[in-house]
Parts: structure tokens; C-alpha cells; sequence
């Protein structure tokens, strides 16, 4: 599943690139009940402060049905769980990362993004690397694994292709870009409407959204974020927890 030149050249043009069909129905399915199971609040090896609930359902301003469907996201669950781990590890997923990143791949975060029905909140513009991603050089891609159809109803995520070579920005760039994509002054941002199974894969500086879920159905993505192991870890200590899933580890690197 190694990407074509024309793909490659693809994403490092645009800074994002979908791949269909990647997963199976099976390798789908084990992964988001799993999912399920973990977002019921009963997996004991889960630690709760992972899980975030919706702010208008943090706030008593709405409710769910279910405790599943009050959340957000789940943080860091391929470094606790066998079946999450076992996606990170994916050849096909790796394939795809060994293409723009090298043989030598560490995972760095994962999340479960839950985006339920009904309370499904909009995420705003923003680019990923600078929300904790410390590495040097800054080249890190995200694996969004559709495990439900992603649609424009259901809150699929929104690009903005090439802003990943505008390096990282302001936060305040961020909010310009929010306005003007609420306004509707934004004709060059891009859905990325995925069947379930395929694949968006995007670049940590690709300035991208989500909007609000409207539907009755769970909108269900994992995205996992790898690094090369030959950058450099940045963070402000300096231990950090990057798991190896591909190659060799490199002295002094990550």
C-alpha cells in the first residue's frame, strides 16, 4: 500500500491526501467496538481524565443519551490498549506514513474523535503541531481513520489545502480564518468526506475544522499522529513517551 510519486507529491502539495478503502470491514468494526466499549466508562486500563466530554454537555446547557454520546474525544488509548495499539501498528497505515515520513516511524498521540449525534460541537481552525506536538523538523502526519461515514451532515473535517507550508501560525491567524469560514469568505476550504474504512491522512500544519454534528448518528474517527524517529523531541522535559511502530529508534532523536 506504499503511496505512488504522484501521491506523495500530492500531500506535500496540498498537505493532506485520502486513501479509500484502507481498512476492511473487520479491522473497522473491531476497532469501533472497542471504541465503544472504552467510551461507556467501563475499561478499567482507560484513565478518565482521556476522556472529554462536550462543553454544552460539561455545561448543562444539552444532554446525551448515553455517556458515550456526552464525549468528545479519547486521548493516548493505543499506549493502554491492545486493540488501539494494533491499529497504530496497521501495515497498510504504516505504508502509507513510511511513504512521506521515512522507514523509521514513532507513534506520537492518538485520539478517538467521538463527534456524537445532536451535540457534536464544531471544532475551529486550527493546526495540530502547535497543540503539543514537540518536534523539530516540524513534519508530522495524521492518520484519520474513518470508523462511521464522515459526511458534511455529521461534521466532517474541513481543509484548507497548502497552509502547511505557511509554517506555524499565530493564533490569531487561526481566528481570522474561523470568521471568515463562518461568514462564508472561505471558498477554498475542502471537505474531506470519508466512507468508513478509507482514510484522510494530513499534515500537523494543515489549518483544518470540523462543524457540528446535526444528525441522529455517531460520527466516529481515530486519528493516529506519527513522527519520524530520526527528529528531534522539543517538549519542555525531557522524557517523553513516543512509541516505536516502524524501523529503528535513533540515539539522541525522539
Amino acid at each position: 500500500m506504499k503511496l505512488s510519486e504522484k501521491q506523495v507529491a500530492q500531500f506535500w502539495e496540498e498537505g493532506f491526501l485520502v486513501v479509500e478503502n484502507l481498512l476492511d470491514q473487520e479491522e473497522v468494526s473491531t476497532v469501533l467496538d472497542r471504541a465503544e466499549w472504552v467510551a461507556s466508562g467501563q475499561a478499567p486500563h482507560i484513565l478518565k481524565q482521556g476522556l472529554q466530554v462536550e462543553p454544552v454537555v460539561a455545561e448543562g446547557k444539552a444532554t446525551a443519551d448515553t455517556y458515550a454520546d456526552s464525549l468528545r474525544k479519547m486521548s493516548h488509548l493505543a499506549f493502554r490498549d491492545e486493540v488501539f495499539e494494533a491499529h497504530a501498528r496497521n501495515p497498510r497505515v504504516l505504508d502509507v506514513i513510511e511513504s512521506l515520513l521515512g522507514p523509521d516511524i514513532k507513534l506520537y498521540q492518538d485520539q478517538l474523535l467521538m463527534k456524537p449525534p445532536k451535540v457534536g460541537s464544531r471544532q475551529r481552525y486550527h493546526q495540530d503541531m502547535p497543540l503539543g506536538f514537540f518536534i523539530d523538523p516540524p513534519d508530522m502526519v495524521s492518520c484519520w481513520a474513518a470508523l462511521t461515514d464522515a459526511t458534511i451532515q455529521n461534521g466532517c473535517l474541513w481543509m484548507l489545502p497548502g497552509t502547511h507550508k505557511f509554517g506555524i501560525l499565530k493564533q490569531e491567524a487561526w481566528q481570522e480564518y474561523e470568521r471568515m469560514s463562518l461568514e462564508g469568505r472561505l471558498p477554498e476550504e475542502r471537505p474531506v468526506e470519508l466512507k468508513a474504512g478509507s482514510c484522510g491522512f494530513h499534515h500537523g500544519l494543515i489549518l483544518h475544522s470540523s462543524r457540528p454534528n446535526l444528525t441522529d448518528q455517531r460520527r466516529r474517527g481515530y486519528a493516529t499522529h506519527y513522527v519520524s524517529a530520526r527528529c528531534r523531541y522539543t517538549g519542555p522535559s525531557e522524557r517523553n513517551d513516543a512509541m516505536l511502530v516502524r524501523g529503528q529508534s535513533v540515539p539522541g532523536c525522539i
